[in-house]
Parts: structure tokens; C-alpha cells; sequence
């Protein structure tokens, strides 16, 4: 599975800490591809992708991470990410991440529903450039203890 496709869920995370009460400590996401459209690929890839189990991936938020919100999320992409649209209140969270690469562009959209201590996002993420790939996904995320 794509690493940035797995990771995204915890970048959405600490991104939406500026806009909700996210709680530091160790999370646990897990990412389901729901399905993938690949024009021209190869169909066993594509297969391959869409019988992946779900990824499951922990990581520590830090309360300086929780703080630092959107503006750590942009700086760990190196200034090749940016969210065009950003909105968490009322349980429910919406946002639009582009990234630019080398290679071509990626455009990830998430909706879901949020506490402070769980998430559940359905995702879109759409490839141009060099390969050209359609991918939805769907990730439960909690908060499992402190780090």
C-alpha cells in the first residue's frame, strides 16, 4: 500500500487539532482500500490492491504535535502538500489535500466523523502525471493509551 496513503489518516488527525480536541498519546488507524482505478494498468495490481487486508498503522501524537495542528502536517511534507479546504466542528470533519511531486500531483479528499479519542474517514485520493490512479479508502482511527 501506498506509505503516504497509510499515513494520511495521521496527518488528518494532527491537522484537525487546531479545530478539534484531539487527545495526545498513541493512536492506531487502520486503512481499508476500498477500490482503486487504474486506466491502463496492470489488472493484477489492481487486484492485488483491492484484496490487500487493511493496513493497520500506531503512531505517538505528541502534545506538541496535537498543538502544532496544520502548520506540523505542512512541514513534514516539505512544502509538497497544502490543504485547499479544512472544516471540523460538530463531530464531523471535511478537507482537501493537494501534493505535488516529481512525478505528477495527488488530490485527497476526506469526510468523516471524529471524537477526541476516534475517527472514522471515508477518503479519496486522485493520482495525475506519470501514473494516473483513483484510490478509495476507509479508515478507522482510535486512541489506544499514552505513548
Amino acid at each position: 500500500m501506498n506509505k503516504f496513503l497509510a499515513a494520511a489518516p495521521l496527518l488528518l488527525l494532527s491537522a484537525a487539532s487546531d479545530s478539534l480536541p484531539i487527545q495526545p498519546g498513541k493512536w492506531q488507524t487502520s486503512v481499508k482500500i476500498l477500490d482503486v482505478q487504474m486506466p491502463g494498468g496492470p489488472p493484477g495490481v489492481v487486484a492485488g490492491m483491492r484484496s490487500q487486508p487493511a493496513q493497520v498503522v500506531t503512531a505517538c501524537v505528541t502534545p506538541q504535535q496535537a498543538a502544532a495542528g496544520p502548520r506540523g502536517v505542512m512541514e513534514a511534507s516539505k512544502g509538497k502538500c497544502r490543504y485547499t479546504s479544512f472544516n471540523a466542528s460538530g463531530g464531523r470533519l471535511t478537507g482537501v489535500m493537494t501534493c505535488a511531486f516529481a512525478t505528477g500531483a495527488m488530490t485527497v479528499t476526506s469526510n468523516g466523523s471524529y471524537t477526541a479519542t476516534s475517527l472514522d474517514i471515508n477518503g479519496t485520493s486522485v493520482m495525475t502525471g506519470k501514473m494516473r490512479m483513483t484510490t478509495k479508502t476507509h479508515t478507522i482511527g482510535r486512541r489506544i493509551g499514552p505513548c
